[in-house]
């Protein structure tokens, strides 16, 4: 395309392109505004229900914070002989169930600040099986989901759930249930061990004494400047030529830290093979930062080597502009697959 006239079909093409070429901009900006947003709103979230801080109740760690390794549980205390399990709950209460263990589990000292102190733990067993419960009044678990204060009831709550299920971790191998899980009396305890029975011994054979850690490979906030080739100029003193190669320049240079970022990630996965039992995705933001989200089943015996490899990964990784959070050990809740679906109390 030469000639006099080449300026004003230019003219005249941009005309006609702009305003569609803005908009999708526009949508492309939104979303992913959405998605960095998604991301930090599950952070402060997490760090609101499962890191704030009860009166007496133990800090549990931020996810998004980089925190130094926990240490581990210390041991629980000598098992406390449970009351009588033939008793049935009383009229508005049901049992309230944390985890699913050995029937031989001793039942932990109750954490101190836990909600409904003094009703004390118990194992309703059926077999080999057993399953951690407290009678709770039934109006107790009721939330309001939308209020996620420190002091609500589902902060509470979540913490309680929490501290029980790690003082039950520290007398032995446990399934932790889902938060809420709730039946209304023995009857269904039983019921509900007779249900998951093989898929329960199972998955107690596999995890074991095993912890679960969660890494994170992120691209810290300003990473990504760059990428679309360093502060832009206005528009109005760019050519439609001068634009369309830098976008094409900011594409290669997004598909190149794509790339950077997928080696890294396969390198982080190489190196903690060898110290973990499992490993499990838990999806990825790119657009927020987050390359990667790992929760890892470790050993005790593995934890020393698993948290060096990861600081030596760390450390390399800094010269790529990308970082590495650990957090934990937690129970292993990503890794027990059993929800007691359909026994809510």
């Amino acid at each position: 395309m030469t000639g006099p006239d080449v300026p004003d079909r230019l003219t005249r093409v941009a005309r006609e392109l702009g305003p569609d070429v803005l908009a999708d901009a526009v949508v492309r900006g939104r979303e992913l505004a959405v998605e960095r947003l998604a991301g930090l709103v599950a952070d402060a979230l997490v760090a609101e229900v499962l890191a704030g801080r009860a009166a007496g109740a133990a800090p549990a760690p931020a996810a998004a914070a980089r925190p130094e390794p926990a240490a581990p549980p210390e041991p629980a205390p000598p098992p406390v002989p449970p009351p009588r399990t033939d008793a049935a709950p009383l009229p508005g209460e049901v049992l309230y169930a944390f985890a699913l263990a050995p029937a031989d589990l001793p039942v932990p000292a109750d954490p101190p600040g836990a909600p409904h102190g003094g009703r004390p733990l118990e194992l309703v067993t059926d077999g080999d099986l057993g399953l951690l419960v407290r009678r709770v009044p039934r109006a107790d678990l009721e939330v309001d989901p939308d209020d996620l204060s420190e002091g609500g009831r589902l902060a509470l709550l979540a913490r309680g759930h929490d501290a029980v299920v790690r003082a039950a971790v520290a007398a032995g191998p446990v399934l932790p249930l889902r938060l809420g899980t709730a039946v209304p009396d023995e009857t269904a305890a039983r019921r509900l061990l007779a249900e998951h029975a093989a898929v329960a011994r199972e998955q107690l054979t596999r995890i074991g004494d095993a912890r679960e850690w969660g890494v994170r490979l992120v691209r810290p906030a300003g990473g990504e400047e760059t990428a679309d080739g360093g502060s832009r100029p206005d528009r109005e003193e760019l050519t439609g030529t001068a634009y369309l190669a830098r976008r094409r320049q900011a594409l290669r240079e997004r598909e190149e830290a794509a790339r950077d970022a997928a080696r890294a990630a396969d390198r982080l996965e190489q190196a903690l093979d060898p110290h973990v039992r499992e490993c499990l995705h838990r999806g990825a933001a790119p657009a927020s930062g987050l390359l990667l989200d790992l929760a890892c089943l470790v050993v005790p015996d593995a934890e020393e080597a698993f948290l060096a490899a990861v600081g030596d990964l760390r450390t390399e990784l800094e010269d790529d502009g990308l970082a590495l959070e650990v957090s934990g050990p937690w129970p292993p809740y990503s890794f027990a697959a059993l929800t007691a679906e359909g026994h809510g109390g």
